[in-house]
């Protein structure tokens, strides 16, 4: 099993990418009172398209990246399978990943040239011939376009389209792909070296630039973004939302004092604690998961599997302020 997680690089998306696709699941679900079966369908169904697209995506982008990774000394698992097994699992994930959103969907065909755009615009950022990776600035906004807002292209096939819901997705639209590109600038940030190494030239190895200002300009606009969602829900919600935010506040000031105070590390541009990266994939699909619980007190399983899905890096935060409280308190 660990295995096929590592394959997938399943540890790497399904408590963020997922985790956060699903929170916005279940805000729609609230704002729209969705009745219990269809909400419960909703998620079964997206739940089963992100984790198979965003697993498509990585295991494309390892496959078309086999040859630069041994030149950079990556040892990846996709490098000892033979390439039948690699196109079978990639067939098979594709299925995974289709079929529910075509039997779900109110429009086959719209629903069939979501899909197809989606996946397409998923590979095509390594993909031999496009590789959009090496493409500069083009690069970061297809990676961030692609992996943050084609999915809620699918998402949007199970919505109603009222004023409310294209205005309240037009919001999430931008703080994901504000999200989408500030994750994929650190990433190219910490992997220049290794790009360059590789000569594999993406926008951040090919330019000495500063990329700080920009990842503080995407913070800001993603914290507004979040504050604007959760206005809808304040006046029924408050009593979750509120400790929700404050919580998450004390925890990113704890780890922002260990990691760039006690650890002398740069916050903005490493992958130890993202900013916001608790906010949007643990608390808010958790403070979402408990405003569920108006519709039917069983989306407390929902809340719970967030909780299952994020343990292993909310562990890892927890530790690092830990180390925090640890040196004021009981020092």
């Amino acid at each position: 099993m660990k295995t096929v997680i590592k394959y997938l690089r399943a540890d790497e998306w399904i408590s963020s990418k997922v985790t956060m696709m699903l929170g916005m699941t279940a805000y729609f679900i609230c704002i729209n009172q969705v009745s219990l079966p269809r909400a419960l369908l909703i998620l079964v169904v997206f739940f089963l398209f992100i984790s198979a697209f965003l697993a498509i995506s990585y295991v494309s982008n390892d496959f078309s990246d086999m040859e630069a990774d041994k030149k950079a000394g990556k040892e990846k698992i996709i490098a000892k399978l033979p390439r039948p097994v690699i196109w079978l699992s990639l067939a098979a994930l594709t299925v995974i990943c289709v079929l529910p959103v075509m039997l779900y969907a109110k429009s086959t065909i719209a629903a069939a040239v979501v899909l197809a755009l989606t996946v397409f615009l998923g590979t095509a950022y390594s993909m031999p011939g496009i590789r959009f990776k090496e493409k500069g600035l083009l690069g970061l906004i297809e990676c961030s376009f692609a992996q943050h807002c084609m999915p809620m292209m699918v998402l949007w096939l199970f919505l109603e389209a009222n004023t409310k819901n294209v205005i309240l997705w037009a919001v999430w639209f931008v703080l994901s792909f504000a999200n989408g590109l500030r994750y994929i600038l650190i990433h190219q940030y910490i992997d220049r070296e290794n790009d360059r190494i590789s000569n594999v030239h993406t926008y951040v190895s090919d330019k000495q630039v500063s990329i700080k200002t920009s990842i503080i300009c995407f913070l800001v606009l993603e914290s507004v973004c979040c504050i604007g969602l959760c206005v809808p829900l304040f006046t029924e919600f408050w009593f979750i939302l509120v400790p929700g935010f404050l919580l998450n506040l004390m925890l990113e000031f704890c780890i922002y004092e260990v990691l760039n105070v006690f650890a002398k590390k740069d916050w903005l541009v490493s992958f130890d604690s993202v900013p916001l990266e608790a906010l949007l994939n643990f608390f808010m699909p958790l403070m979402f998961g408990a405003c569920m619980m108006k519709i039917s007190s069983w989306m407390i399983l929902f809340c719970l599997f967030v909780v299952i899905c994020c343990w292993r890096a909310m562990r890892i935060k927890l530790g690092i302020a830990a180390v925090y409280v640890k040196s004021k308190f009981f020092s």
